[in-house]
């Protein structure tokens, strides 16, 4: 006896985001946080991974990158991302800040500034 059949599996579409409402804060004078607002598009789950940086003497050279997991009953999320040092160095600094979503294999988003 045999028995032919279909197996058909249904895979959940990843979401898509937006990052919106860039903003940088001193929390101490170790302590730089850019802190900002993940709007996600879809009801799965999903993972988002932002790249943040801060603007300091004319350049971007600070850079902290994180994955933030969304889960599939939330929106949006806000989200912030630390800059440390061992020393006083950022409460010595005038700064701004830019973030963008980092696509993989695709490309990344738009930089949103302060």
């Amino acid at each position: 006896m045999s028995a032919a059949g279909c197996l058909f599996g249904q895979t959940e579409t990843e979401p898509s985001f937006t990052l919106h409402n860039i903003r940088s804060y001193l929390a101490d004078p170790e302590t730089a946080i850019v802190v900002g607002r993940v709007e996600k598009q879809g009801d799965a789950a999903g993972n988002v991974t932002i790249r943040a940086e801060l603007l300091i003497e004319d350049e971007y050279d600070h850079v902290s990158t994180q994955t933030f997991v969304i889960s599939e009953d939330v929106g949006e999320r806000v989200i912030a991302l630390p800059f440390t040092s061992d020393s006083s160095f950022y409460g010595e600094q005038t700064f701004t800040a830019r973030a963008k979503i980092v696509r993989h294999g695709e490309a990344d988003g738009e930089w949103v500034s302060e």
